[in-house]
């Protein structure tokens, strides 16, 4: 305190300032100055007046850069969590809370705020003088915002150039299948999706906009994560088995299909075929939610067509009576011995169809947590599968565990992991004419053979099943069995370096680990001889990726209508396989042993084999007024599959998108909500040519006089490389009514050059020959797409989506342009790669019943001497066309969803037809119900099957087209009767959404060739190996949402 003269002292007081996480507020500053008259202290408190006074106005204009505000969805008023706000000009973003909240600095009245949620439509909103904005989300534009994923990416649908198909993963919940490349089928236009069996776990084949190659894979690369993945069979001893199928469907996100040049060529040598990118599940700000599911199914065959039934007792005594009385002159001294051998008068009468099927049962269990805040969000799951064949010893386990976590360290770095984790048990049957494949006894064993001794045992004697084994007995005294440990997780990080510029690594692993073991007992059947044997293999692939990109997004000009966005990367891929086989003779004769000692050792070694990737890329799109596109992409491949002189190869695609509704023209045209023109063109590989086909390699195990030797096993080409791919596609899409009606078509031209081919060589050389980049082909086609609301009231919608795809596949080089025949195959120029080429079947002389066949391709004379036929080609086992159909009808809170795939234009083969329509010539085999029925019988008999003679020596049997048939057909893949609870009884038992259902897979099918004896389903190629039956399945389940 100051005396006199002394001056009271001033007090100021500034009340202080309340910071929060992205905003300063003044709450007040009050001076208080004391009363002087010295001139001093008034120049001093005008002096502060006016230092509070700039400070205040600084700090309110501050104050009004920083907005807030709230977003709720539109159609429900609900908080939105995890809605991205990003400033245009400042380049800043944040994310909403759980309630929905924001606060985000902003760079001024002419700053614009940009809100985007995947799903709904993307909104700008001019800051102007406003410190609150809040709004309401619609998705009424989400077909054209919908957000796809691309290569090494994401991108808004209305700015794609490329052909991109998305299947949302709700599709895939709860199919009672193993794996997601089975639930594609019918699902995307242009993708033909094929089960190669019907075994629970089987392999599927996939292939898009045709077939692709002569020698290489035609399937198409799969990316799950980011990771480009191992995927296929790799099994060394089980029948059939896939990679996919330890991945739990009900973790799947979405998957992309990219089919062009534009969408694909990002991935270079090995984007050829098509890319299909699984992207799985990741948690989203806001409440935890839990999901459960359960679901219980039985199963039965499929479809068993009525003249490909195997005979009973009383057809198979007549028809085998009939072709010995044929053969002998109705000797009945002979025709009695005959039968007797056969066992015709042992009492039995079995259904062996009936023995080797069962009812199979189906049965899966899901459970799933995801939420997070702004910062950090999750997503965990776990799922148990199981699937018991309608076939005996076929069965598919499966457990599965995914964990995805992602976390925002600062508003610069985020971080982030997933780990997809499985376990796979799998037993599969052999299939095929081996004498163990139950489907084979099932239909050629005789009803007097019976798998039951009178005293209850199996029967196993060689004297009642002289050549295929009791498939009872196989399915009791051996083991086929393969588990699959699957682990496919990644590291991820985002580093936002400056305005527009983006960093992001991954380090992702694909790994695999396969133990199988075959167990053949020492009793009966294949090593009886060796005293049983006991095989074990063991395979393990390791497959590491790290991709490192740079993203930079720019508005060139200041209004932020034209903008670019460039990506450049590098990525290096290596993949190892490692292999153990160990196998014995000599097992003990007690089967329940689980690892039976052997006492004759035979093998024990061990292989491997590698591949590797290294690879530069880039794409650069421009977009302006989101009404033209225009994308360009470059990627250079060097692999270790190349051979030394031609390592490294360069891809690349230019495409362009031109969205015609948003042109000022069309603004009175209200009835048109979507018009979109694009094209693109370019250039892609195929590497999967074989590991080492380019190496000359020496072998070991040429042993000589006791000493170890080597020598040459394959004579190479160090200038082997990819086969290249240059597609064309020109898409048009058209949406009307607000995307009630929406059309999508594709014209695709796509030519393959540098396929792989087989080169003759002099056998004085060591070799027959060596591989060579020679042939080319062509696929051309059009995709058809429809979605449609037909109907949309308060309380009834009918959705309709309908899709259909027409390729024709045509070789157009090869070496010398000499055919390649493997019989029933032909490779020819100027045909489909597939080409049926064989004898063209009549049928029988009306006259004698003896067999006749067109002599050539003319159809002019016809001939029963069998060598005077000559083959041609008589069709493809390349569909002409395909698709699928689906319709869903919702009232209130009912629901029903099917779905129908369908095929025409192939030919399908009866490959083991020869034996159970064989005329007699396997007489001691069963016979089928058309050998039966339609067979000639008497003279003026006009049928297509000939006179039945035991030990027929005609050739009548021969392959010919009268093994072929038409593929086409139609099949109810899918149906769903669904009930959601109403939401005044979810409200009331705190539940977000209950559900009741009863499902249908493969209800119905219609073939429609009426000669068919077996499913139309069938593999890529066409031909009925006597593969595991396929299955329907009647299913119930309840899905639980909290």
């Amino acid at each position: 305190m100051a005396t006199n003269d002394c001056i009271q002292a001033e007090f100021f007081r500034f009340r202080a300032i309340n910071w929060s996480k992205n905003s300063v507020q003044l709450k007040y500053a009050v001076i208080l100055i004391n009363n002087q008259t010295d001139l001093n202290l008034r120049f001093m408190r005008k002096f502060l007046g006016l230092m509070a006074m700039l400070i205040g106005f600084s700090l309110s204009l501050f104050a009004q850069n920083i907005v807030k505000g709230k977003i709720t969805d539109s159609k429900d008023g609900a908080s939105m969590a995890g809605v991205t706000v990003r400033s245009k000009a400042g380049g800043n973003s944040v994310v909403t809370g759980p309630d929905g909240t924001y606060q985000i600095k902003t760079s001024g009245k002419q700053d614009i705020l940009v809100f985007s949620f995947v799903g709904y439509a993307t909104e700008q909103v001019n800051v102007g003088g406003k410190i609150n904005i809040s709004l309401a989300m619609s998705t009424e534009e989400k077909k054209l915002q919908e957000v796809v994923v691309v290569a090494y990416g994401a991108q808004e649908k209305a700015k794609l150039t490329g052909a991109v198909a998305k299947v949302d993963g709700k599709e895939f919940e709860n199919i009672p299948m193993s794996s997601v490349d089975q639930m594609l089928q019918g699902k995307v236009a242009g993708l033909q999706s094929v089960a190669s069996s019907g075994q629970p776990g089987a392999l599927q084949e996939i292939r898009i906009r045709g077939v692709g190659s002569i020698n290489a894979s035609s399937e198409p690369l799969y990316v799950i994560d980011g990771i480009p993945a191992n995927t296929g069979d790799f099994s060394r001893a089980t029948t059939t088995s896939n990679a996919l199928a330890g991945i739990n469907p009900n973790d799947i996100e979405s998957v992309s299909v990219l089919k062009d040049a534009a969408a694909s060529s990002l991935y270079g040598s090995r984007a050829a075929n098509g890319v299909i990118i699984i992207t799985t599940k990741k948690g989203r700000a806001g409440k935890t939610k839990i999901a459960a599911d359960a679901e219980f199914g039985y199963s039965d065959v499929a479809y068993l067509s009525p003249l490909g039934m195997p005979l009973n007792k009383n057809q198979y005594t007549a028809l085998t009576t009939e072709g010995l009385s044929n053969a002998t002159g109705g000797d009945t001294a002979t025709i009695n011995f005959y039968l007797n051998a056969l066992g015709a008068n042992n009492g039995h009468n079995t259904d062996w169809l009936n023995v080797v099927t069962r009812q199979g049962r189906t049965q899966q269990y899901n459970i799933s947590a995801s939420g997070g805040d702004a910062r950090t969000t999750f997503f965990l799951s776990a799922g148990y599968f199981k699937q018991q064949s309608v076939v005996i010893a076929s069965d598919f386990e499966r457990y599965s565990g995914d964990i995805n976590l992602k976390h925002r360290l600062n508003d610069k770095i985020s971080v982030g992991m997933s780990l997809n984790i499985s376990h796979s048990s799998q037993t599969t049957p052999t299939q095929s004419a081996n004498f163990r494949s139950p489907v084979l006894a099932a239909y050629y064993l005789r009803p007097y053979q019976h798998p039951l001794n009178p005293d209850g045992s199996i029967n196993y004697s060689t004297n009642d099943f002289e050549q295929i084994y009791n498939p009872l007995a196989i399915a009791h005294y051996d083991r086929t069995s393969l588990g699959t440990t699957k682990i496919i997780g990644s590291l991820t990080g985002d580093y936002n370096i400056i305005r527009g510029l983006r960093f992001s690594t991954r380090f992702g692993v694909d790994y695999m680990a396969l133990e199988e073991g075959n167990y053949f007992n020492p009793f009966f059947g294949d090593y009886v001889n060796e005293g049983g044997n006991f095989t074990n293999l063991y395979t393990r692939i390791f497959n590491w990726v790290w991709t490192n990109t740079f993203d930079y997004a720019r508005e060139i000009d200041k209004g932020g209508n034209l903008t670019a966005d460039l990506k450049v990367g590098y990525e290096a891929q290596k993949s190892q396989e490692y292999d153990l086989t160990a196998n014995g003779n000599g097992v003990p004769e007690l089967t329940s042993l689980p690892l039976p000692p052997t006492s004759n050792p035979v093998a024990a070694l061990a292989q491997g084999q590698d591949f590797a990737f290294s690879s530069l890329f880039s794409n650069l799109q421009f977009n302006y007024k989101n009404r033209y596109s225009l994308s360009g992409s470059l990627r250079q491949d060097g692999s270790s599959r190349f051979g030394v002189d031609n390592r490294y190869g360069t891809f690349w695609s230019v495409g362009a998108a031109w969205n015609i509704d948003r042109e000022d023209f069309m603004s009175n045209m209200d009835y048109i909500s979507n018009l979109k023109l694009r094209a693109s063109y370019g250039a892609n590989g195929n590497a999967n040519i074989g590991n080492y086909s380019w190496r000359a390699l020496y072998g070991f195990g040429n042993d000589y006089n006791k000493l170890p030797g080597s020598a040459p096993t394959t004579v190479g080409n160090p200038n082997l490389t990819w086969e290249l791919n240059k597609p064309l596609d020109i898409g048009l899409e058209v949406g009307v009514l607000k995307n009630r009606l929406n059309v999508e078509v594709d014209y695709y031209i796509r030519k393959t050059n540098q396929l792989l081919q087989s080169v003759p060589l002099s056998l004085t050389s060591g070799f027959s020959s060596y591989p060579d980049n020679i042939g080319s082909m062509e696929n051309r086609g059009i995709e058809i797409t429809l979605n449609s609301t037909p109907v949309l009231t308060k309380d009834f919608r009918w959705d309709l989506s309908f899709n259909i795809a027409f390729n024709k596949n045509k070789v157009t080089q090869l070496n010398h342009n000499a055919d390649i025949i493997s019989i029933p195959n032909i490779i020819r120029k100027g045909q489909d790669v597939q080409s049926i080429y064989t004898w063209q079947w009549v049928g029988a002389d009306p006259q004698t019943g003896n067999p006749l066949w067109y002599t050539d391709s003319t159809r002019k004379s016809m001939t029963s001497d069998v060598t005077k036929v000559n083959n041609a080609i008589i069709g493809s086992a390349s569909p002409k066309g395909f698709g699928g159909l689906n319709t869903v009808f919702s009232y209130k809170g009912l629901s029903l969803n099917a779905q129908f795939n369908f095929q025409f234009g192939n030919l399908l083969t009866n490959t083991w037809g020869f034996l159970n329509e064989s005329d007699g010539a396997f007489y001691s085999l069963n016979q089928n119900v058309k050998e039966y029925e339609r067979r000639w019988q008497k003279p003026g008999d006009k049928t297509d099957i000939p006179k039945y003679i035991a030990g027929n020596q005609s050739g009548s049997n021969s392959l010919s087209s009268r093994y072929f048939y038409k593929g086409d057909y139609i099949r109810l893949r899918n149906v769903v009767l669904m009930y959601s609870l109403p939401k005044k009884i979810l409200t009331h038992i705190k539940m977000d959404n209950v559900q009741f259902y009863v499902r249908g897979t493969n209800l119905w099918t219609k073939a429609f060739d009426k000669n068919l004896t077996f499913d139309p389903e069938q593999p890529i190629n066409g031909l009925n190996d006597l593969q595991v039956l396929f299955q329907k399945t009647v299913s119930i389940g309840v899905n639980l949402n909290f």
